[in-house]
């Protein structure tokens, strides 16, 4: 996206959200409407995910897991995998439990556990987790950079860490695509994406973290942070 175009979309400068989901029922229509895009907006990532996952796997770790649908997700089609979300808002945690309990009557949840902790400190022990991923989340974290050493600190030698999240500066016949599918949600959409990092940004972050060696790669509407080179998923 251009400069003028960032303006126009007043997306120039980050502005972080001050209290985001801080509404249970905000929360409970947020999820409403990611459950019906979840084709669209969760099939890149969970094929991601999915890509690269490799025989004596034991783990998977989300960082942020929102309403826990990209986790159920995954562990649907893994049921011999264990994957752990952390989530630090009460009120993402309450409803993904509700819908690990839906999944469970379901006989499709997996094997999931949701747990409320500080995504700075995550409650896993050194090199645990052979898979570390988070979606739409980097851009409420609070303590990015401790957030990101303690994704690289969990994630074992051979693992991986993948990070999805919006990028605010994609180019803006990908938001406006988007705008057209969440209507109602427009406006928590575009605060969203106005907290996200830019490409510039993210790479500031990691440089902080002592990252260096990790991607940063643009793709449509987001950015996907990695912690070595990933192979090209299909849309």
């Amino acid at each position: 996206m251009t400069t003028t175009e960032a303006r126009l979309l007043n997306l120039t400068d980050r502005v972080p959200q001050a209290s985001p989901h801080d509404d249970i029922d905000k929360v409970r229509f947020y999820d409403l409407g990611m459950r019906r895009s979840a084709l669209m907006a969760y099939k890149r990532p969970s094929d991601r995910i999915l890509a690269n996952v490799r025989e004596g796997m034991t783990d998977l770790v989300e960082v942020g897991f929102n309403t826990g649908l990209l986790s159920l997700h995954v562990a649907g089609k893994l049921p011999d995998l264990a994957v752990s979300g952390v989530e630090e808002n009460q009120n993402l945690v309450d409803v993904a439990e509700d819908n690990l309990t839906l999944a469970v009557w379901a006989n499709s949840a997996g094997d999931v556990e949701f747990e409320m902790a500080k995504l700075n400190r995550l409650p896993f022990p050194d090199d645990s987790a052979d898979i570390v991923f988070s979606f739409s989340s980097l851009h409420r974290w609070r303590r990015p950079v401790e957030t990101l050493k303690e994704c690289a600190r969990i994630c074992k030698p051979d693992g991986v860490v993948i990070i999805e999240d919006m990028n605010r500066h994609a180019e803006e016949g990908h938001i406006t695509f988007i705008l057209q599918f969440v209507k109602e949600g427009g406006d928590e959409f575009m605060r969203s994406l106005q907290a996200a990092y830019t490409r510039d940004e993210t790479a500031e972050l990691l440089q902080e973290a002592g990252l260096t060696d990790w991607q940063v790669v643009e793709e449509d509407l987001g950015l996907v942070i990695s912690s070595r080179p990933l192979e090209p998923v299909s849309t």
